[in-house]
């Protein structure tokens, strides 16, 4: 559901947005971009440690099951 809010955006700001959009799209792009920066996404676990990637990952059946 949708709330009317003032929202005080710098000059600079509200111009950039308002070449990017323009005046009708100034509202979504707001709330994508605040929605973005709110709500992280969750990350993987790949890359938390230098050495784990998903580099030489194989099926899960070994080759021999298939014989």
């Amino acid at each position: 559901m949708a709330v009317k809010t003032t929202v005080l955006l710098r000059e600079d700001v509200r111009d950039y947005l308002l070449r990017k959009v323009g005046p009708r799209g100034l509202s979504e792009a707001i709330n994508e971009i605040l929605a973005k920066s709110l709500f992280s996404q969750r990350k993987s676990l790949f890359g938390a440690d230098p050495w784990l990637n998903t580099k030489g990952l194989r099926d899960e059946r070994e080759a021999h099951e298939n014989l």
